[in-house]
């Protein structure tokens, strides 16, 4: 599954003006393992004037309760709401499959308060009214499109951390920005590296080390309230490595700081 928080932390820029601050904090889990990009479907008569595609989504019953429960014990942990973003009403099996699931679910969790969206109408509300998402579980495409409005939300692209967790940790799990490569600029230091700092934060609170966590965030912050060493996405002048540079230097200071208190 992928975690991918939206969070708007001091520094960043949000392009709704009327927005504020503690308005943008939610956290997204996204089934990434089945759902519409689970790779099945056919290409018939190829070439042909009677070519037909068909892209088959897949939901089974073990993979869609494994991350809504997730997603239950994750809002009951944080003492968080609950979204559930679907399509029931054009998508007449998997997101019919998909909301009964989370009823079924949702019964054995009765502290949590839930609420269930259909998707445009779930947009819509990230940008009108951002605070009355916290916890939120969707499909895989769902979660993919409304992961990337939410990271304009938060500052743009270059911020935006995902974890691909096995919970189980029966396999290894990976940590990454949800931006591609951007091979386009590749060589040049214009990266922006504050998604993958923020994705070694996931790992380090995946590993039990949240307090570490918890300091690599800190830098991120303090560099964006600073604002003299960003990459040009974000409006600065500042190097890859120039950014990578100074979030260690701050960092260090950080550890050193809470380490001397303590």
């Amino acid at each position: 599954m992928n975690i991918r928080p939206v969070t708007l932390i001091k520094g960043a820029h949000c392009p709704l003006s009327d927005v504020q601050r503690e308005e943008v904090d939610m956290l997204f889990i996204r089934e990434n393992s089945e759902g519409e990009y689970s790779g099945a479907g056919d290409w018939l008569f190829k070439g042909k004037e009677n070519e037909v595609v068909l892209q088959t989504s897949v939901f089974s019953r073990k993979g869609t309760e494994r991350i809504i429960r997730y997603a239950f014990e994750t809002a009951k942990k944080q003492g968080k709401t609950l979204t559930s973003i679907s399509k029931a009403n054009a998508l007449n099996y998997s997101m019919v499959f998909w909301d009964q699931v989370f009823e079924e679910v949702g019964k054995e969790y009765p502290e949590v308060q839930t609420a269930s969206y259909l998707v445009d109408a779930a947009a819509m509300l990230m940008i009108k009214d951002p605070k009355r998402f916290e916890v939120v579980v969707t499909s895989n495409l769902f979660g993919d499109i409304l992961t990337d409005l939410g990271a304009a939300l938060a500052g743009g692209i270059g911020l935006a951390a995902g974890a691909n967790i096995n919970p189980e940790r029966e396999y290894p799990s990976m940590f990454e920005p949800i931006h591609g490569s951007a091979p386009d600029i590749a060589g040049q230091g214009k990266a922006n590296p504050l998604a993958s700092i923020w994705s070694a934060s996931q790992m380090l609170d995946f590993f039990g080390y949240e307090q570490y966590g918890k300091m690599v965030l800190e830098a991120i912050e303090q560099l964006l309230v600073e604002g003299t060493v960003l990459t040009p996405d974000m409006g600065g002048t500042a190097t890859t490595s120039e950014v990578g540079k100074r979030v260690n230097e701050l960092l260090v200071s950080i550890a050193t700081s809470k380490s001397v208190n303590n």
